[in-house]
């Protein structure tokens, strides 16, 4: 029988959008919650598929979340995704450029000739592979931008092998 590598899920808080967004391009399905929401409670379905809540807040949330929540401490964003990555396994399942940073559904890929119009000739001519969001028709292609974040989850993996030895406790240490 063959196993595979369950892939982690997240629901990040609003003041964590920006790490959100890069689990997604990182190819992790993660909800950001929306600004407005206030209530404790409210990442109860989300985390009851499964997810991994991630915050900043030090507030106290119903026990049954408080195995699946990772209270992070940076507010530095490299950081943030370094305090993550230490403590849910991500190398393993990373698939970037794979779910849209906006809607964080799956992206579609799309032929060259589907892409042509859409694009400006700069990108057309200098790039192959192209995908497209199914929901809000966004086009991603491996450019400058994926590049930098590339280089950004390198050093975060890089980081991650040169020890762990400040590894983040899920419910003590980060209280």
């Amino acid at each position: 029988m063959k196993f595979t590598k369950q892939i982690p899920k997240f629901l990040a808080a609003s003041h964590l959008g920006s790490l959100g967004r890069q689990l997604r391009f990182a190819g992790f399905d993660c909800l950001i919650m929306e600004e407005n929401s206030t209530n404790p409670d409210s990442p109860t379905l989300p985390l009851e598929e499964g997810r991994y809540f991630l915050t900043r807040s030090c507030r106290s949330f119903p026990k049954k979340l408080e195995k699946q929540t990772l209270r992070l401490r940076s507010t530095n964003l490299e950081e943030q995704m370094l305090e993550t990555a230490m403590n849910i396994e991500l190398r393993e399942t990373f698939a970037p450029y794979t779910r849209c940073t906006l809607c964080n559904i799956p992206l579609k890929k799309i032929s060259p000739d589907e892409a042509k119009s859409l694009l400006p000739d700069r990108i057309f001519f200098t790039h192959s592979d192209f995908r497209r969001c199914p929901t809000c028709q966004r086009i991603y292609w491996k450019g400058d931008h994926y590049n930098r974040m590339m280089k950004r989850w390198k050093y975060i993996f890089e980081e991650i092998s040169k020890g762990g030895e400040n590894q983040l406790d899920f419910s003590e240490k980060a209280r």
